[in-house]
């Protein structure tokens, strides 16, 4: 019987070597860098993995510090309240969720990155009230999954500077 691949999965690359793709490289970079994640990521599948045991605290402070997210912002985009913020601090662990929700921040931090072409700019831009959104600051949209694909479309629209 000849082996046949399953028809719903990508076939895998033999060997793990070359360059990290460019979005996993831009994610990582948001979330302080491999030295935050406690170790080497090379791959999508491998970040995949460390969100689905649960990030490191440490990624999550990178975030705040470098896009000067305030804590009640970053709790609001992870859904999490202050007080197992603080036990999250502690543990030096978000859960599986949390930890998805940060990628997902992160993703779009590095969408922005690439549009501004500054984390500063970027961290800016997140919290100013945007007219395309309504007048909200892309920042209060990023708790859902379709708030973070508003912001995505504008910041495409930026990328590709289409007007409102």
């Amino acid at each position: 019987m000849a082996n046949r691949s399953h028809p719903l999965k990508a076939p895998r690359p033999a060997s793990p070597a070359g360059p990290r793709p460019r979005p996993v490289a831009e994610v990582l970079d948001v979330l302080g860098g491999e030295a935050f994640l406690q170790g080497e990521l090379a791959s999508a599948d491998a970040l995949l993995a460390r969100v689905r045991e649960g990030l490191p605290f440490a990624a999550a402070a990178a975030v705040m510090d470098r896009y000067a997210i305030s804590r009640d912002g970053l709790c609001a985009i992870l859904h999490l309240s202050r007080r197992n913020f603080l036990r999250r601090r502690t543990q030096d662990r978000l859960s599986p969720d949390e930890s998805d929700r940060l990628y997902r921040l992160a993703r779009v931090l590095a969408h922005a990155n690439r549009v501004f072409e500054d984390p500063a700019a970027s961290a800016d831009w997140i919290r100013t009230p945007n007219l395309a959104l309504g007048e909200q600051p892309p920042l209060a949209l990023l708790d859902t999954d379709l708030g973070v694909e508003q912001v995505d479309q504008v910041l495409g629209r930026i990328e590709h500077g289409i007007a409102g």
